[in-house]
């Protein structure tokens, strides 16, 4: 007997970026969060899902955000949301996952989002 497993994604892509922005839309829209970024260690927004300006904002954010125990001050593009970061480290390179608001399953789909960020980066 032959077993098929079952692919959950119903979006795909070969392409690096739209796969992360198709991560990203997926995680987001399941967590209810306002913005999902993927940025490198200077801030730079690598992939985003969410209105533009505060992905900016958030992406600007985030690797000072993951220094500081204490958090810091945020722009009132970001305020009325919990942010929260997660840092990744693909071949050298230390970069972070972001996001604004989320519901209660929000650090669960971040823990999922970091592996599938690393999956589709990581691949040749």
């Amino acid at each position: 007997m032959m077993w098929m497993l079952e692919d959950r994604r119903q979006r795909r892509s070969s392409d690096r970026q739209t796969a992360l922005r198709y991560q990203l839309d997926h995680i987001r829209d399941r967590g209810r969060i306002e913005a999902l970024v993927v940025v490198d260690d200077q801030g730079i927004v690598v992939a985003s899902s969410g209105e533009d300006g505060v992905c900016e904002e958030l992406g600007a954010v985030a690797p000072l955000m993951s220094r500081s125990p204490l958090g810091m001050p945020l722009s009132p593009l970001l305020t009325g949301g919990e942010v929260a970061v997660r840092p990744l480290e693909l071949q050298g390179q230390r970069l972070f996952l972001a996001c604004l608001g989320g519901n209660v399953a929000r650090d669960a789909l971040l823990g999922h989002s970091v592996k599938g960020v690393a999956r589709i980066l990581g691949a040749n």
